[in-house]
This record gives structure tokens, C-alpha cells and sequence, in this order.
């Protein structure tokens, strides 16, 4: 192989994270190959037409759905590929309490600023339990907003750090987006520039460092690469029984004190059209929301999402969708729900290619800990949103991680340097 072939880089993982690191590769003129084990890209991004009885079919988002302010890597791949996002009609941050409607927004919007504050006030580094414990507030309120909180991250309050409140403590009606026609839009236009560089269905077994390059071993076939980006979500990455990586002890500390958060997502079919509204059960620990979609009206489903090991537990998700429906059913007695199709649920902890939906920090999480996630071992790079200390666990942190992953790998390897690309026997 010639001096001038330009470097090559593997990524595994056709997730945002995956897909961004590729697009910065490939238009820096590295040559690059995906491996992604599902025969689909997008990983927790997945857009799926539903059957609601009417005579079209309405996307419903089985993954990551909501695109928010500040999402501006996600804008710059969005206009990359002649994307547009659609205004959903609701408000992520504004959800009316089904239980206790004489509790209004507001109320929960005012004891989560006090909330916020308190956790700045409080020395070391409390778990948001412990600022909920002190508030002064009334308690249905209080509780209100420990739910908001388990919802939001995934994860149970007295795990995860008080400073989750920084990311949910605005309760303004500010908009919010989705990718019109489905979120999933963009890994597929992302995958599509890419061409076959894109390798679905292969199983990425194992990672080495070699003495020169890395090797990446499929279920089918390896090859050697200058440099890899691995692009897993946490629960894979931590997890040496699925992917065989090159992870120190010191970067498997590390990786430990990120929380794995549980949450799992429910569609149901409505007969009509509704407004677009949004609620939550602080008994159910859920919220459901109706949007408007890329047709321009609202979609005649009702969405719904549940945060926390424990609430899946108690609804008892992994065996099904028919608790959680029937309780999602009953908080709304104003939609005219279709009974005659089936409800559908994504249990993102029974996917044995996620292990859980996104990542959430506990109190236990460092200052530095965000540049440990991502320092490279040897030749090989990590990239995810459980990397990125400002968007954990949302499409923003993914791609601005990818992006990041991509931006190392180019300052490291010089254009000149290479290894061939022979398949290992």
C-alpha cells in the first residue's frame, strides 16, 4: 500500500455517536468502516410506522424522541443532510399531574428551581434524594418533582446526583422538536452518504491493540484499522462477555460510576385525533404526551415513557405492555383509546444490544471523570452520550461525543501513516 493511501478507521456502532464519528471522518478523507450487529442503523434511535386504525400510518418513536434547545450538532447534521425538525405542538419541559390536578405546573416548576439552588448551596456531592429531603415544600409537590427527576434520568433519586435537577428544573413552555417523518431519518441519511462503508448485521467480537493498528474481529471475518472508535452504549461497553475491548482498570473505574438508566416507551392507538397535551402519573411514575407529526396535525397516538428499574418493575413492562396500558388508559379518560390494536412497548433493558436505555451520574462522578470516559487506550477511541458530561444520555451528547472521538483520531494519526487492510486468517 502506497504512502498516500489515506488512514483507516473502524467504527463499531451505528448509533448517532458511531454515525457522527464516520461523517467527520469521511469528510476529513479517512477511510472508514461501520460495523453495526442489528440489521438496522440508529441503534436507540428507531422510528417505526404504527398501525392506528385510520388510513395512514402514524412514526412513532421507539427510542430518543425529543430534539431541544441547544441541540446544535444535531441542527449542523440535520442541514448536512436536508433534514428538517417539526414542532411537536406540546412541551417536553410543561406536564400537567393526572393525580393531583389541583397542583398546578407552576408549583412543580417553582419547588424545582428551589430544588436546583438548594443543590448548589449543599456541599459535596449529594444525591438528589438528599435535596429533596430538605425541601420545604408540600410533599405531593415534593413527590411531583421525584418523579419528574426518576423519569427524566432513568434512574431511582437517591442514586443519581443532585445535579440532574440543573438539566430538569426548567418547567417553562419552551418548544420542542422531533426529526419530521421520524428521529431515525438522520442515522439513515448519515449512513447513506456513507455508502457501503456501513456493514449491518455483523457482530463486532472483539477489539485488540496490536503493536501496529487495531484489530477488529467480526463474526465473519477481521481486519486491521489505524485507529477504532467504539460507539456502544454503556451497559456493552462495561460488559466484557459481549464485546471483548481494551478497557484498563482504570477506565473500567471509571465507567462504573456511570449509572445504567432503565426506561422503556408505550404507544397506543387512539380512534381520534386529539390536542396535543402532555401529563404525567406520579403513581405510575410515567408520562404520556400526544404530538403533532411531519403531516402537520397531531397523530392519533398516545406516547408514553417510564424512567427507573423500580417503576418498570412495578408495572411490570418486562413481561409486557398490558399493565402499564391499562394505567396509561385510565389517566387519560378524555382520549377515545382503539382496543381493538395492540398496545405497543420497547423494553430497552431486555435489548441485548443496549442493556438499558441511557446513562444517568451518580454522586460518585468526578470533575474529570468526562475526559477519562473518553481517553483513548492505545488506538482505539470511545464515543457515546454517557461521555459527554453536558448531554448525558440524550441525541445531542451522543453526536457531539462521535464528533469529539472523530476530532482525536485526526490529531493523532498523521496522513502518511497506514496499515494494510488484510483480512486476518
Amino acid at each position: 500500500m502506497s504512502a498516500a493511501t489515506h488512514p483507516s478507521v473502524g467504527i463499531v456502532g451505528a448509533g448517532l455517536a458511531g454515525l457522527a464519528a464516520a461523517t467527520h471522518l469521511h469528510e476529513a478523507g479517512y477511510d472508514v468502516t461501520v460495523f453495526e450487529a442489528r440489521n438496522r442503523v440508529g441503534g436507540r434511535v428507531w422510528s417505526e410506522a404504527m398501525n392506528t386504525g385510520h388510513d395512514f400510518a402514524s412514526i412513532v418513536e421507539r427510542g430518543a424522541e425529543f430534539v431541544l434547545n441547544g441541540y446544535d450538532a444535531m441542527r449542523r447534521l440535520l442541514n448536512l443532510t436536508g433534514l428538517s425538525l417539526v414542532e411537536t405542538g406540546m412541551s417536553y419541559y410543561v406536564r400537567a399531574l393526572v393525580e393531583t390536578p389541583q397542583i398546578t405546573t407552576d408549583d412543580v416548576a417553582t419547588a424545582g428551581q428551589q430544588a436546583a439552588d438548594l443543590a448548589r448551596s449543599l456541599p459535596g456531592a449529594p444525591s438528589a434524594e438528599d435535596v429533596l429531603s430538605r425541601l420545604d415544600v408540600d410533599r405531593r409537590v415534593v413527590d411531583a418533582l421525584r418523579t419528574r427527576i426518576e423519569i427524566s434520568t432513568a434512574v431511582e433519586s437517591d442514586k443519581v446526583t443532585a445535579a440532574a435537577l440543573n438539566h430538569i428544573a426548567s418547567f417553562r413552555k419552551l418548544p420542542s422538536w422531533r426529526v419530521g417523518g421520524g428521529n431515525q431519518g438522520l442515522p439513515k441519511a448519515l449512513a447513506a452518504r456513507l455508502g457501503h462503508a456501513v456493514r449491518t448485521g455483523e457482530t463486532v467480537q472483539r477489539v485488540v491493540q496490536l503493536e501496529e493498528g487495531v484489530a477488529v474481529y467480526t463474526d465473519t471475518a477481521a481486519a486491521i484499522f489505524d485507529a477504532v472508535v467504539v460507539a456502544l452504549p454503556l451497559a456493552v461497553v462495561r460488559d466484557r462477555t459481549t464485546v471483548q475491548l481494551p478497557v484498563p482498570e482504570w477506565k473500567q473505574t471509571v465507567l462504573d460510576r456511570v449509572l445504567q438508566g432503565h426506561a422503556a416507551k408505550l404507544h397506543l392507538p387512539l380512534c381520534a385525533v386529539a390536542p396535543a397535551s402532555a401529563t404525567m402519573s406520579v403513581e405510575g411514575r410515567f408520562w404520556n404526551w400526544t404530538a403533532v407529526d411531519a403531516s402537520g396535525r397531531v397523530a392519533p397516538v398516545l406516547s408514553g415513557f417510564m424512567g427507573s428499574e423500580a417503576a418498570l418493575q412495578a408495572a411490570a413492562v418486562h413481561e409486557g405492555p398490558a399493565r402499564w396500558a391499562e394505567a396509561a388508559r385510565a389517566t387519560r379518560p378524555d382520549l377515545s383509546f382503539n382496543t381493538d390494536l395492540p398496545a405497543l412497548v420497547t423494553d430497552w433493558s431486555t435489548d441485548p444490544l443496549a442493556r438499558g436505555a441511557y446513562s444517568a451520574h451518580s454522586p460518585h462522578v468526578r470533575a474529570q471523570d468526562g475526559e477519562a470516559l473518553e481517553q483513548p487506550v492505545g488506538d482505539v477511541y470511545f464515543a457515546g452520550e454517557y461521555t459527554d458530561a453536558l448531554y448525558t444520555g440524550l441525541m445531542e451528547g451522543a453526536i457531539r461525543s462521535g464528533q469529539r472521538a472523530a476530532q482525536r483520531v485526526t490529531h493523532q494519526l498523521s496522513a502518511s501513516r497506514s496499515v494494510p487492510q488484510e483480512v486476518l486468517r
